[in-house]
């Protein structure tokens, strides 16, 4: 356990919070750029209550000792509202960019692997 004081254990859930907004525009981005039925999206839901969750109990056991103040999630809550107020839209774009560019360098391997398959049916 590390000995912070109640104005850097604030910052450090600022910056959960903050991480954890960052996550939530990535899920968002994911489920924009592929279209995915409902019980796909219900597992990214999931996924992402589960990884938020992780962070946030982790952190309160690691940063203060398991202690839970009300200070913490006014942090987080904060993180999380600055983000979203501050560089939310510029970090979607350069999440959406970095998708699409993804999908053209899997879109190669994808092709080949198609053209393959269809060959060896034709045999």
């Amino acid at each position: 356990m590390y000995n912070f004081s109640q104005e850097q254990t604030f910052m450090l859930f600022f910056i959960i919070g903050s991480i954890i907004g960052i996550l939530f525009d990535i899920f968002r981005v994911i489920r924009k750029s592929f279209k995915t039925p409902d019980n796909i999206t219900f597992l990214e839901d999931l996924i992402y209550i589960i990884l938020s969750g992780s962070l946030i109990i982790y952190s309160i056991i690691k940063i203060n000792g398991g202690e839970v103040r009300f200070y913490l999630f006014l942090g987080i809550l904060f993180g999380i509202m600055i983000y979203f107020l501050t560089i939310s839209n510029l970090c979607v774009i350069i999440l959406y960019e970095f998708v699409k560019i993804c999908k053209k360098i899997l879109k190669i391997p994808y092709y080949f692997v198609k053209k393959l398959i269809i060959s060896t049916k034709k045999l």
